[in-house]
């Protein structure tokens, strides 16, 4: 039987749009890894902007 293991990341507002971080990098380096983008998500919606993005990631165990 396959199993998986799961992790979530998030990206503050700060981190994706006025920083260094570049979460297509991030990600990339995590689909390196073995890491599959399951779902993703923002937080703060309804307030003006997000101010969160989580991913959900999963991968072979």
């Amino acid at each position: 039987m396959t199993t998986y293991e799961y992790k979530t990341i998030k990206f503050d507002r700060k981190g994706v749009f006025k920083s260094k971080v570049d979460p297509d990098t991030e990600l990339n380096k995590l689909g390196a890894e073995g890491w599959k983008v399951v779902t993703s998500f923002t937080a703060g919606v309804g307030v003006g902007n997000s101010d969160e993005i989580f991913y959900t990631l999963m991968r072979e165990k």
